[in-house]
């Protein structure tokens, strides 16, 4: 089934943004755009942000040494919305990986750790592919898209 991009009607690459914790504002105006543009349901809208967001912070904090990018392809599949980030960090697959323990703050010996735990629990399926020259994640929400 083919893909419908909300770059679609031109020859522009893929948006690609810094990898670099002050770009999420952006990156998340990005997402919300692109989902509003291409009919996603406005309740999802905070879901795709969030699993995009904690993607992109993972890929600058735990991927890159130093400066990188990230491109961001938001696209639609039947009634789903298909969000791929790739970026040219070393090797990491997020499918295999395991949380950090959900224990209570106190409990915790630093801070941070559920970023994986909340793309699994904000979007239907995650995907992960390794490309020659980096990754690729794919989130996918299922049957959010209103066609009127």
């Amino acid at each position: 089934m083919p893909l419908l991009t909300c770059t679609a009607a031109s020859t522009r690459p893929l948006p690609r943004f810094k990898a670099d914790l002050g770009r999420l504002a952006d990156i998340r105006d990005f997402v919300r755009e692109s989902a509003e543009t291409l009919g996603v349901s406005s309740d999802i809208l905070d879901d795709l942000r969030l699993a995009v967001d904690e993607a992109v912070t993972n890929i600058v904090l735990h991927g890159y040494d130093g400066a990188g990018d990230v491109d961001i392809d938001i696209a639609v599949r039947e009634n789903d919305l298909v969000i791929r980030l790739r970026d040219g960090a070393p090797p990491f697959d997020p499918i295999s990986a395991t949380p950090d323990s959900l224990a209570p703050a106190e409990e915790r010996t630093s801070p941070g750790g559920f970023g994986l735990y909340l793309i699994r629990q904000t979007m239907d399926e995650v995907e992960y592919r390794r490309l020659d020259a980096g990754n690729e994640l794919t989130l996918i929400k299922r049957a959010v898209i209103n066609r009127a």
